[in-house]
């Protein structure tokens, strides 16, 4: 379940995929063969196991209807392996908008209210103060490891990943990679949360008290490692529904074959829940032809937060965007009445993000940006003050701090990067190089090298609209400009004045950048 993988060349992967196969096929094609078939077995496996009748957790009042089943359509099947993209799910005939594709009854699904019937698992942690999340981390566990084939949810379990793609699992090495983009932040805060919810579960005390559960050799299926990768499983393909209810206003569920979706942006399934029958509906919102996979949109967000969620980077991303923040100084006078204007106007720092953009200017942005860098008079005049949170231009002078801030916004994101962007497509070049003998790289490294790669460009394009949304003013203001707000870095102002620096990020090398160092 993810979206397209970056290829390498594909002449040089298929010379080298090609030598490969007949290196080995003599002596492992059966194998080959006998793990594809294997695959679809398990596929197969799965489809059967979500529509075969499993016992309802209230059929001891209700022993006339005992048993509930998935109702998935016929032409639903899962892809062993779909398109540069692992397993999926499609439809073997056309599906019409609205459609139901299938009905998943609670039963089938791994959430809470699957956890609190585990009677034994449930009188050890659902009292104790843990996480929502982490307890349903410890219920995945102790299906996948601690029951493993005996587990009513096997057929389903086996088939999850084993690898945390995620940023989350990466090593500093692999991280490393991404030194300077906000991923390598957002996955350090996220790895310190899952520590917290693991360490407050306390699994050395649980295996104390419910040796049953937690003790013994089960301790081996409750370790940090086993509890991150059940977190990434619930965070990469749990749902949250919406049960309109006051008590418990949404679910979040682990629900078979869905959880299977790759992401497309205009993928069309709609999970709805449906209280009364407790099951999980999953509707087709729009057409889909037969033989194709039926996609479903994971959100709108920069492919920064796919890799770090997912562990995959969308082929093509409309959100595509590098985020980034203002705020006013603390040295300034002016700060209260800043921020309050700031707030009032849906600008405020503190409660969102702005983004640079691959293609156009934010104006929520340049807005902001204006507002912090208003003088004492531009503040008291209302027009002023109107034109500013509009993001239109105040005065000469507000347009010169509002530049010189944001360049240095964009030239402080691209200085935080090991690389730049003309090394980056300088080691492209060498791995597309059939000629060259260099290891075709991994795929956590080609992901960093097309997400840095990206966020480069976007900036870099963010200092082009910029200089065109606000031309060269009068030498002599920019002069003052820097003197007035960036002292004690005047040079390096001047320089993201006159785009300089900018230019040479696009262009420079590795060897070049050495020789100036040095």
């Amino acid at each position: 379940r993810r979206g397209a993988m970056p290829r390498a060349r594909d002449a040089r992967a298929r010379v080298r995929a090609l030598f490969l196969a007949c290196v080995v096929l003599a002596t492992r094609g059966a194998r080959a063969s006998d793990a594809k078939a294997d695959a679809r077995g398990r596929a197969l496996a799965l489809e059967r196991w979500a529509r075969t009748p499993t016992r309802r957790w209230d059929a001891a009042a209700r022993e006339e209807d005992a048993t509930t089943a998935a109702r998935v359509s016929e032409s639903i099947r899962i892809v062993a392996e779909a398109r540069g993209a692992g397993r999926g799910v499609a439809t073997t005939r056309n599906v019409s908008a609205g459609e139901l594709l299938a009905e998943v009854p609670l039963e089938k699904c791994l959430c809470a209210a699957s956890a609190r019937m585990d009677a034994r698992l449930w009188r050890a942690i659902g009292a104790s103060g843990a996480s929502g999340d982490a307890i349903l981390a410890a219920h995945v566990l102790r299906e996948a490891f601690d029951a493993g084939s005996k587990s009513a949810y096997w057929p389903w379990l086996r088939l999850l990943p084993r690898d945390v793609d995620s940023t989350v699992g990466w090593n500093e090495d692999e991280l490393s990679e991404l030194s300077g983009s906000n991923v390598v932040v957002f996955t350090r805060a996220i790895k310190a949360q899952w520590r917290m919810e693991y360490d407050a579960l306390d699994v050395p005390t649980l295996g104390e008290k419910f040796p049953d559960v937690f003790g013994g050799e089960r301790a081996a299926h409750y370790t940090f490692d086993k509890f991150t990768w059940a977190r990434f499983i619930i965070w990469s393909r749990a749902i949250d529904l919406s049960t309109e209810s006051a008590e418990a206003p949404t679910i979040r569920v682990l629900v078979p074959l869905l959880d299977m979706a790759n992401h497309a942006p205009g993928g069309k399934l709609r999970p709805e829940w449906d209280a009364r029958s407790n099951v999980v509906k999953v509707y087709a919102a729009s057409a889909f032809r037969e033989h194709t996979e039926l996609r479903f949109n994971y959100d709108t967000k920069p492919s920064q937060y796919f890799l770090l969620q997912y562990g995959f980077i969308p082929e093509t991303n409309p959100a595509e965007c590098v985020e980034a923040t203002v705020r006013v100084s603390d040295h300034d006078s002016l700060r209260d009445a800043k921020e309050e204007l700031l707030r009032l106007h849906g600008l405020d720092p503190k409660k969102r993000n702005f983004e640079w953009k691959p293609r156009s200017i934010d104006y929520d942005l340049l807005a902001a940006t204006r507002v912090i860098t208003m003088d004492e008079a531009e503040m008291s005049d209302a027009t002023s003050l109107t034109l500013a949170v509009s993001g239109a231009s105040v005065s000469a002078k507000n347009d010169a701090r509002t530049k010189a801030v944001l360049l240095k916004s964009l030239a402080s994101f691209l200085e935080s990067y090991t690389t730049t962007l003309a090394e980056d497509n300088e080691y492209v070049a060498r791995v597309d190089d059939e000629s060259n003998d260099e290891p075709l790289p991994g795929k956590r490294k080609r992901f960093a090298v097309l997400l840095r790669m990206r966020e480069k460009q976007i900036l870099l394009a963010s200092a082009d609209a910029l200089f065109k949304e606000l031309p060269d003013e009068d030498q002599e203001l920019v002069k003052s400009t820097c003197e007035e707000i960036f002292m004690n870095e005047f040079d390096a102002c001047m320089t993201r004045a006159n785009g300089t620096v900018f230019a040479s990020y696009e262009k420079k090398t590795e060897e070049e950048r050495v020789d100036e160092s040095s």
